[in-house]
């Protein structure tokens, strides 16, 4: 069995005539944490969507793999049974999450449902309550626009963790929370992979929080992958000078 859960080869990719990704490959090993760092623009949000299937991204070249079988033009349908069943993803903003004017409740329910999963109160309590979530009683009964940016971030962690997915796409998820939410999302993320085995794949600008918590770390920039290895090599020997420069920027990441 390939130890690779995901594989990218050579992806290229547009927004109409611009293109974004250019021969972009990246290998995520089966129950690893690997993230791929880079600043704004780089291409990295970009590369979770062209993985999932994005409206508007056009691939123009290369593959995704995922299990052994390619994904890269799956139609509609077969993406939609993907995500959430074997790929969970948690978008930067999580407006996009949820309807705003209806109870958490009955959209996580309908949800988990919807992918075979009984609903379990209790369950949901407990997962809200490890992302910092206090009330959790009465944030389940309260809707999306009654709560800050940061609070529904974690409700949209803790609805993807709920469904128990093979593969986590994780694009920015801490960067609306505080620091100590941060710490609180970050140590749950690194529970689950142990625990359960989900393989993680996160993006981020914060080299600092990639070295926490990765198992591997890729580079982009300006929509190419340009260095990628487990976290010592890639933190101790780098060999891009973004990399060098990406190191140095961070304090006392050396």
């Amino acid at each position: 069995m390939d130890s690779n859960i995901l594989v990218v080869k050579e992806l290229s990719a547009s927004y109409e005539d611009k293109q974004v990704l250019s021969g972009v490959s990246l290998t995520v090993p089966s129950g690893k944490i690997v993230c791929i760092v880079g600043e704004s623009g780089s291409g990295k949000s970009t590369l979770l969507k062209a993985i999932t299937g994005f409206k508007g991204l056009s691939v123009d070249g290369g593959m995704v793999v995922l299990e052994g079988e390619e994904i890269t033009f799956l139609s509609a349908s077969g993406k939609r049974k993907l995500l959430g069943e074997t790929i969970g993803v948690i978008p930067q903003n999580p407006a996009g999450s949820f309807n705003p004017i209806r109870r958490y409740e009955p959209q996580i329910k309908e949800t988990m449902e919807s992918h075979g999963i009984s609903y379990k109160k209790e369950e949901v309590i407990d997962t809200f309550k490890k992302m910092g979530l206090k009330d959790a009683e009465g944030i389940v009964k309260m809707r999306p626009y009654e709560l800050s940016g940061g609070m529904n971030q974690r409700v949209a962690v803790a609805a993807a963790m709920l469904l128990k997915p093979k593969l986590l796409l994780c694009d920015e998820p801490t960067s609306a929370l505080d620091v100590n939410t941060q710490d609180m999302v970050i140590e749950e993320f690194m529970r689950i992979n142990n625990e359960l085995g989900t393989t993680i794949l996160m993006v981020t600008h914060n080299l600092g929080l990639a070295r926490k918590i990765a198992d591997k770390i890729a580079i982009m920039y300006k929509g190419k992958m340009i260095e990628q290895g487990d976290v010592d090599q890639i933190i101790g020997s780098p060999q891009e000078e973004y990399t060098k420069r990406l190191i140095e920027d961070v304090p006392k990441l050396a």
